[in-house]
């Protein structure tokens, strides 16, 4: 959305490529312990988003069944 003077109010875009980048940058080095542990450091408060953080794997069901657009019925590469 852009205001009067033409400037986005936020741009999302360029929000999520700097949040991004810098979180990189801070996990580049780390092992595979420290990650886990940077990650547990970051656990969500908000219920939704810590059921979906504790997920360890895809809910079950035919994910890999669905129909491709136009209605071809063709599975989906897993």
């Amino acid at each position: 959305m852009k205001t009067e003077a033409g400037e986005k109010a936020f741009d999302c875009v360029r929000w999520t490529r700097r949040t991004r980048d810098s979180i990189s940058a801070e996990i580049r080095d780390m092992s595979r312990d420290e990650l886990g542990r940077w990650f547990e450091d970051r656990r969500p408060t908000d219920p939704f988003l810590a059921e979906l953080f504790d997920r360890r794997e895809a809910p079950a069901g035919d994910r890999g069944l669905a129909p491709v657009a136009g209605g071809r019925g063709a599975a989906l590469p897993s």
